[in-house]
C-alpha cells in the first residue's frame, strides 16, 4: 500500500538545527476541530531539507495517514479506555451490577485515562520520524 502525502504551504518564521518552524494559515477542517489552539493559524515543525530561510514561503509534506492515525489515537483511545475500564471498575465494585460500583467505575476511568495518556505519548515520540518536511520554497 503507498502511503499517501498532504502537501501545505506556510511562512518559515524560524529555522534552528535542521528544523523550520512553519506559520500555516487554517483551513476548512481546522475550523470544527481546534486542536492545536491557535485562533488562526498553526505552527507546524518540518525537517528542513531545501535550507529555508525565516520569511520564505514553502512547501511541505505531511504523510496524511499520520494525520488520521493521530486524531484516532489523541481523542478516541483515552476516552474508550476510561469508558471500558470504568465499567469494569464499576462491575468488580459493584458485584456484577454498575449500578452499585460508582468508586469503582471512577478508579477504573482514572486508569484507563491514565493508560491511554501513556499511549499518546508513546504515539508522540514514535510519529517524531513522521515530522513534516519541507519540499521546496516558493517564489513570491
Amino acid at each position: 500500500m503507498k502511503m499517501q502525502n498532504t502537501y501545505e504551504e506556510g511562512f518559515v518564521v524560524a529555522v534552528e538545527n535542521g528544523v523550520a518552524t512553519v506559520r500555516v494559515g487554517r483551513h476548512a477542517e481546522c475550523s470544527s476541530c481546534g486542536a492545536c489552539g491557535a485562533a488562526r493559524q498553526a505552527v507546524v515543525e518540518a525537517k528542513d531539507t531545501v535550507g529555508a530561510a525565516v520569511g520564505d514561503h514553502v512547501r511541505f509534506t505531511v504523510p496524511e495517514h499520520s494525520v488520521v492515525l493521530g486524531s484516532l489515537i489523541v481523542f478516541a483511545v483515552p476516552v474508550a479506555l476510561a469508558l471500558v475500564l470504568g465499567v469494569c471498575g464499576a462491575l468488580v465494585e459493584g458485584g456484577g451490577t454498575v449500578a452499585n460500583g460508582t468508586f469503582g467505575g471512577l478508579i477504573g476511568a482514572a486508569i484507563g485515562l491514565a493508560i491511554g495518556g501513556g499511549i499518546v505519548r508513546w504515539f508522540d515520540r514514535r510519529a517524531a520520524a513522521q515530522q513534516p518536511r519541507i519540499v521546496g520554497i516558493l517564489k513570491a
